[in-house]
């Protein structure tokens, strides 16, 4: 989001800061909406493998599905930590 310098310069301190925060957290929600669409895409592919019939997956998808994003979310989970260890001046 690009916001013209000039219009930046009238405003006052707290509504910048204001103003940072909401990008900021505007960011962060695409940024997570979009690793949502990826892991469903990628989910999908992997576990829904023949033609739908009815209105739920089968037993065997939605096991696969559930697997599928719990090792997303272990993955994710395990290198949040690591990237913290690291920022933090930790050891591998």
């Amino acid at each position: 989001m690009d916001i013209p310098q000039a219009d930046l310069d009238l405003l006052n301190e707290k509504d910048k800061n204001e103003l940072r925060g909401f990008i900021s957290n505007e960011t962060q929600r695409q940024r997570v909406q979009g690793q949502t669409h990826a892991l469903t895409d990628s989910c999908w592919k992997k576990c829904v493998t023949s033609p739908i019939k009815t209105n739920q997956l089968d037993k065997s998808e939605a096991t696969c599905m559930s697997d599928c994003v719990e090792r997303f979310l272990d993955v994710n989970l395990t290198i949040m930590a690591h990237v913290q260890k690291i920022t933090r001046g930790g050891s591998k």
